[in-house]
């Protein structure tokens, strides 16, 4: 327990250093853009590397480096950093277990529980204050793009001589790139994790059902039946099987609905996740504008909070999206 006390002791520390920081020396926050913004100089090739991309980076390193702590020296009776990674592991596979059932749950639950912990931590990173005001130096152009001056630095205030506290960092008429951003408010982030989630919806539905699954986007077994005999084996009369062709036609279309249905999760997973993460970022930086920073933390508190539910729904919906891709067919075929 000494050694969890001491983690949780340091990240306190640190998180109050940063608001010490924020209150006491002056900064700018960044301008709000929608985009993740590249960052000077750091190319790969023709890719340019941005912000939100290094965030996720240092994400993936901060889980790894936790799994790697918590499982070093397993005891039987844990205790420290493996007594919180088995007890958060433990309550997501019993939620998971609950809503899809043991049988599919083991195979569920890594690309589950990888979003929900990805997905959380890349929510509250982007929330630690002053964080947002430590970047690269540029030009302001209003219609070009940055013009960015090396150096990591927190920008000055407009007008110096408004404020007594010495500056630091940036000169008037720049704007700052931030270094860290978080990659819940990238759509290309979130568009990647809805891709995974969508993606593997398949792939377990094709593992639970065979290629008979994909009927489930494409049915014409119904139009085709209708040239058939009937349920009793007897021939089909005209009126008989315009009726059955009908009705089939109508599956068909249900069917093509269902597949527009599951490309519009995509987009569905990429803005909500974006959407909620990103205005109450901007939120929290106009506050920060508006009011001292002491007032801010009661909405601090609000967007961890938000964070949480907003990994929470996406994880709890890829669970249920896995759980039905497994199970509907059987259902259509009793209906039957």
């Amino acid at each position: 327990m000494s050694r969890l006390f001491k983690v949780i002791a340091a990240v306190v520390l640190g998180l109050a250093i940063l608001v010490a920081g924020s209150i006491l020396l002056r900064f700018q926050m960044p301008a709000v853009e929608i985009r993740a913004e590249a960052l000077p100089g750091v190319t790969f090739g023709s890719l340019h590397v941005s912000n939100a991309l290094v965030t996720a980076l240092l994400v993936d390193i901060l889980l790894v480096g936790l799994a790697i702590i918590g499982t070093r020296k397993m005891q039987l009776v844990p205790s420290g950093v493996q007594n919180l990674v088995e007890w958060i592991i433990e309550a997501l596979y019993n939620l998971t277990e609950r809503t899809a059932g043991s049988k599919w749950t083991p195979r569920f639950f890594a690309v589950v529980a990888t979003i929900f912990l990805y997905v959380l931590f890349s929510n509250w990173f982007g929330l630690i204050p002053g964080l947002a005001a430590f970047g690269f130096c540029a030009e302001h152009h209003v219609e070009e793009e940055h013009a960015a001056a090396p150096g990591l630095a927190a920008p000055l205030l407009d007008h110096p001589e408004d404020d007594p506290r010495p500056p630091i960092g940036c000169e008037t008429g720049q704007v700052i790139i931030p270094l860290f951003r978080s990659p819940s408010t990238d759509l290309n982030n979130n568009f990647a994790l809805a891709l995974v989630a969508v993606g593997m919806t398949q792939v377990f539905g094709v593992m639970a059902l065979g290629a008979g699954y994909f009927t489930k986007f494409f049915n014409v077994k119904g139009m085709i039946r209708a040239f058939g005999p009937d349920e009793h084996g007897q021939r089909r009369g005209c009126s008989g099987m315009l009726g059955a062709f009908m009705f089939g036609a109508i599956d068909f279309f249900v069917s093509i609905l269902e597949l527009i249905s599951e490309l519009a999760k995509i987009l569905s997973f990429s803005f909500r996740l974006f959407g909620n993460i990103f205005a109450g970022e901007v939120m929290l930086i106009v506050l920060s504008a508006l009011v001292p920073l002491l007032l801010t933390i009661p909405f601090l508190g609000l967007e961890v909070f938000v964070g949480l539910i907003q990994a929470f729904i996406f994880f709890i919906l890829t669970v249920a999206f896995f759980t039905i891709a497994t199970t509907s067919h059987d259902h259509g075929e009793e209906q039957h």
